[in-house]
């Protein structure tokens, strides 16, 4: 009898290292590589997840796009380490400064989308306008020259129902109104 159940328990631990690769495989394919936050899959699925809760809950659900300032600049003056270094130096301030229950994902290039479960606008605004103070006060863990860091965000509330295309496009059009006013 011990023979069969050693080999019940060799076959529960080899399903229990393919859960575990699988878990990495489906974590590479939803972590942007460089900022380690979520890629678009990521968002997806995440979106996904927050809308489903936030329709049979009926809480609110605010997405927040970030755009990085004068991304090009930093790239052409400084060079592509010191602007991946912005990149990784705003991701974490995002993950660090933001609740655990938010959602960081690159959305590409030097943009970012943050879900705020349970946020209004105005908790939604507050927690971007804190991560912006603390983007301030602090310098990158690189160690390389880098000019100062900002970025702009607009922020839009699910509607109920709504399709993650259409909150982001909110999203969109409020960081475009936000760039234009800090262009003039």
């Amino acid at each position: 009898r011990a023979p069969g159940g050693s080999r019940v328990a060799q076959a529960e631990r080899e399903i229990a290292d393919l859960k575990a690769e699988l878990q990495e495989a489906i974590t590479q394919v939803q972590v942007d590589q460089l900022t380690q936050v979520l890629n678009r899959r990521g968002l997806d699925e995440s979106f996904a997840r927050e809308s489903a809760r936030s329709d049979r809950h009926g809480g609110p659900l605010c997405v927040a796009m970030i755009d990085v300032d004068d991304f090009k600049r930093i790239n052409d003056e400084y060079g592509h380490q010191v602007g991946d270094a912005a990149l990784v130096h705003i991701a974490s301030t995002l993950r660090r400064t933001l609740r655990p229950v938010d959602v960081v994902a690159r959305y590409g290039g030097e943009e970012f989308a943050v879900l705020l479960p349970d946020s209004d606008e105005q908790a939604a605004m507050a927690a971007i306008s804190r991560v912006q103070r603390v983007l301030r006060t602090t310098l990158p863990r690189s160690g390389l020259p880098m000019p100062a860091l900002t970025f702009s965000a607009g922020i839009a509330r699910r509607e109920r129902g709504e399709y993650q295309a259409e909150t982001i496009s909110h999203a969109d059009a409020a960081l475009l109104d936000a760039k234009q006013v800090k262009d003039k």
